[in-house]
């Protein structure tokens, strides 16, 4: 499974005014560790009042991506729910609203974006992902249900402290599980992301009723084709499609060497 590279760790803080602010206070324990070892990514924090500046942040960081290189780790801090994120002045951003802003950036980024939601349900960011379309991010952590801050704030503090000060993504992981409330989490990536979807495709629409059922609606179509020539059609089209949207979503269209990052073949 490919690794993705990145060179700033940005906190986007859009936590209500009247609340602890939980990404302030990360955000400068993150400065102090980069502090401490010189080669680590920059670290910037960002505050956003409302999902339009969301949407402006995301836009300026993918100008800086295409022309200065600058590839962001994005944390962002706020409300949220299973329909979207909500921001400090409780505007809402539905997750489908988040979607095309994630693939300009990611795309911008060569498919390098990892994205952490410290907001409740911040997890059903993955209701973007579909396997025909650009991957959203490369990558992604967050809660799958209701989160109290110190829920949130203390597993992601081990996440950068030892991400930083270790450079291993894969310790950092683990610091992160070892203090994170058993059950609250998701972390998924893309690749990941792409064979379940796949997989889900296939157990939902390539069983024996499901498969009869297209064929009879493909007969409505083309009526001089009989049901076992229009499922060798199906079954031959199959791994070329399957190649088509790989390509797109992990972007190999545009960046050959993406093929090798991301090894995902066909299977029957």
């Amino acid at each position: 499974m490919s690794s993705n590279r990145f060179n700033k760790i940005l906190v986007i803080d859009s936590i209500p005014g009247d609340e602890t602010n939980t990404a302030k206070r990360l955000f400068e324990d993150i400065e102090t560790y980069t502090g401490a070892f010189p080669d680590s990514p920059f670290p910037e924090y960002i505050r956003v009042e409302s999902a339009d500046d969301l949407l402006d942040v995301l836009s300026q960081c993918t100008k800086l991506a295409i022309s200065n290189n600058i590839y962001p780790m994005l944390h962002i801090e706020c409300h949220g729910n299973e329909d979207g994120l909500q921001f400090a002045d409780k505007s809402i951003l539905d997750w489908s609203e988040l979607k095309n802003p994630l693939v300009k950036l990611n795309v911008a980024m060569k498919l390098n974006l990892m994205v952490v939601v410290a907001a409740c349900l911040g997890a059903a960011i993955v209701k973007t992902v579909t396997f025909t379309d650009r991957a959203p991010f490369w990558g992604m952590i967050g809660p799958i249900d209701k989160a109290m801050p110190s829920e949130l704030e203390t597993p992601y503090r081990a996440l950068y402290q030892t991400l930083i000060s270790e450079m291993s993504p894969a310790k950092a992981i683990a610091a992160f599980e070892e203090v994170a409330k058993e059950g609250l989490y998701w972390r998924t990536t893309a690749q990941g992301l792409f064979m379940k979807t796949w997989e889900r495709y296939k157990t939902d629409f390539c069983t024996k009723e499901a498969l009869d059922k297209r064929l009879k609606r493909m007969q409505q179509q083309v009526p001089h084709y009989s049901k076992k020539e229009l499922l060798k059609m199906l079954q031959e089209s199959e791994p070329k499609s399957f190649e088509r949207f790989r390509n797109a979503f992990f972007m190999c269209d545009k960046f050959p060497e993406n093929s090798k990052r991301f090894p995902v073949e066909y299977k029957e």
